[in-house]
């Protein structure tokens, strides 16, 4: 009696790790096939997020340069603003024109909370206005850098490919211009705190028919798993037990 217990709690056990191997495979499965572009035409989810992303720092970035250009309290804070505003507004024009090849629509304001820092740099002046802008708009700047290198390393279209690489030049020497304000502190958590991102990783989510397979899979691998091992020990002599 006591050698089938131990016999069904072996088997419960084996059950249990058949199911994960077919569950695990169907996960690494959905994960690791890239969304391709099946249009030259058309752009896959990160590239739509990545022209999404651009469009909404233009939106904040463009008049905060021109506040600093107007209000900074140094002249390099004045200087710095002015490149900024220049450079984002030729980005502007030139992420319009890609969105409008590839037909994505783009925000036409800003997020909730670029208008909250917009307001807070607003709100301030001198060398306060001068700290607090300078640290806003790096710390967006290293968050957008991380998606714009992702799809410069990663897109297989070559248009789309081309632009990512002009605005990672932008966005690092953007992060070069606010660094040497001497303005920029990372130790108050503002890098962490002002990301520019708002949608989420699409290829880290599962598709909903593969929930189901992966779940249809484990509990057809559990009931063969315990059908065999039951029959088995009906077959057993009864000296077994």
């Amino acid at each position: 009696m006591l050698r089938g217990k131990y016999r069904w709690i072996i088997a419960i056990m084996v059950a249990v790790l058949g199911a994960l191997f077919p569950v695990a495979g169907v996960v690494l499965a959905e994960q690791e096939q890239p969304e391709e572009n099946a249009d030259p035409g058309q752009a896959v989810a990160i590239e739509r997020e990545f022209m999404t992303v651009i469009k909404f720092a233009n939106l904040w970035e463009i008049p905060m340069g021109q506040l600093a250009a107007k209000r900074g309290s140094t002249q390099v804070v004045k200087d710095v603003g002015t490149e900024i505003a220049k450079d984002h507004t030729q980005l502007d024009i030139d992420i319009q024109k890609l969105a409008d090849k590839f037909g994505v629509s783009l925000p036409d304001k800003a997020t909730s909370s670029q208008q909250s820092w917009m307001n807070e740099i607003s709100s301030k002046s001198g060398a306060e206005f001068d700290r607090i802008w300078a640290d806003r708009l790096r710390a967006a700047h290293g968050t957008v850098f991380g998606l714009v290198a992702e799809v410069r390393a990663g897109t297989r279209n070559d248009t789309i490919r081309a632009f990512a690489e002009t605005a990672n030049v932008i966005v690092m020497k953007h992060m070069r211009l606010l660094e040497s304000t001497g303005l920029v502190d990372s130790n108050h958590g503002m890098f962490a705190q002002a990301s520019a991102r708002s949608t989420s990783y699409p290829e880290n989510k599962l598709s909903k028919s593969a929930i189901v397979l992966a779940i249809v899979l484990g509990i057809v691998m559990v009931a063969g798993t315990l059908l065999v091992v039951r029959t088995g020990t009906r077959s057993g002599t009864p000296t077994d037990g």
